[in-house]
């Protein structure tokens, strides 16, 4: 079930209030993201539990997250069933 929650506004760290590069010395807008509540709501799913996925026999660890530095597969694989047990791969 999913959960609201006020969170204070980012973009005006909580004032309401807005002032930037446009804004001359000293002048100050309403913030347009939480229009001057200084709130967001905020919405998440609480976790309960890791979910299954389908299709998947093996598990490895990453290489990386860009494809200059490396991605993709690497280290010793596990079984998908090896990791539903709760073991990890390892390097």
């Amino acid at each position: 079930m999913k959960k609201t929650i006020d969170i204070e506004c980012e973009s005006c760290s909580g004032t309401g209030l807005y002032s930037g590069m446009c804004e001359a010395k000293g002048i100050a807008v309403v913030c347009v993201r939480c229009d001057g509540t200084g709130c967001q709501k905020f919405s998440y799913i609480p976790f309960t539990c890791r979910k299954g996925k389908r299709g998947i026999h093996t598990v490895t660890l990453s290489r990386g997250q860009t494809m200059i530095a490396g991605c993709g597969p690497g280290g010793k694989p596990i079984t998908y069933r090896e990791f539903e047990s709760g073991k990890m791969p390892s390097v």
